[in-house]
């Protein structure tokens, strides 16, 4: 599948543009917009041939497009995978990341990136292939990585500080999903976790609810799910939970989107 990018991004006018590539499992997600224009935005998407390794399948999307070369104002990297963990500042120390993530993880040939959550007191330390890494720092210019859960996290974050009940928020991708509790701002627990169906995700969310100890009556559930799913899961867990509601999403940009695809929620936050 071709990604589909405005005719308005040239080479010559790349240097206006903000964008992301988000590197996720079964492919790559590209996003952009000028800033100054607020009807610019465009998102469009492929999936890789499974057959090729994921290194190869990146390098022949980018040798495809030419636009991956272009100068621009400004590149995110963003690293949509379930290799994280979550580390408190008090005790990061980045000499021992590799440590810590070879403790966590069973790594190989990884490249160990992190990235501060200042409002979370954390710092985000997560693990990316060393083939895409070098890949995409030599073929893009000043690229910044970050982990997709990042902006998804601060996002929730500044949604639950007004907030006088504990809040379990649960983003469900295609198969996988992110959960995190928050009380008053302060973060109490995040994970994410593969799934295979409704059962899954059931399980893991009162597994967490009962884990965290959060109150039937008093805490909520804040839940982002396409559509039929989401309701389907709320006529399930209103036995179980009083308080459940769809979890506010990111503001859309204005503009051009892909219409195949739901926009990832990070990729939103990114560019709102």
């Amino acid at each position: 599948m071709m990604l589909r990018v405005p005719d308005t991004l040239t080479a010559d006018r790349a240097e206006n543009y903000a964008v992301s590539i988000r590197l996720w499992p079964g492919g790559l997600s590209f996003a952009g917009h000028v800033p100054s224009e607020k009807e610019s935005f465009f998102f469009t998407e492929t999936a890789f041939d499974r057959v090729k390794p994921y290194p190869q399948a990146l390098k022949d999307v980018f040798f495809e497009h030419a636009f991956f070369s272009y100068p621009y104002r400004h590149v995110h990297v963003v690293c949509a995978n379930r290799t994280y963990t979550l580390v408190p500042e008090p005790v990061f120390v980045e000499e021992r990341k590799e440590e810590l993530m070879s403790f966590v993880f069973s790594l190989s040939e990884h490249k160990i990136l992190h990235e501060p959550l200042t409002a979370l007191g954390a710092e985000i330390v997560y693990a990316l292939p060393e083939e895409v890494y070098a890949f995409c720092s030599r073929s893009l210019i000043r690229p910044q990585f970050i982990h997709a859960v990042a902006p998804t996290l601060l996002r929730w974050r500044k949604q639950n500080l007004p907030c006088i009940r504990k809040q379990l928020y649960v983003s469900v991708h295609e198969n996988s999903m992110d959960a995190a509790c928050y009380d008053k701002g302060t973060l109490l627990f995040l994970n994410s976790f593969d799934i295979d169906g409704v059962t899954d995700i059931l399980y893991y969310i009162l597994y967490i609810w009962k884990h965290i100890g959060i109150d039937q009556a008093e805490g909520q559930l804040l839940l982002s799910a396409a559509p039929p799913l989401y309701r389907e899961l709320k006529e399930m867990l209103q036995k179980y939970v009083n308080h459940v509601a769809p979890a506010e999403p990111p503001r859309i940009p204005t503009g051009t989107v892909g219409t195949e695809t739901a926009i990832p929620p990070d990729i939103i936050s990114l560019f709102e």
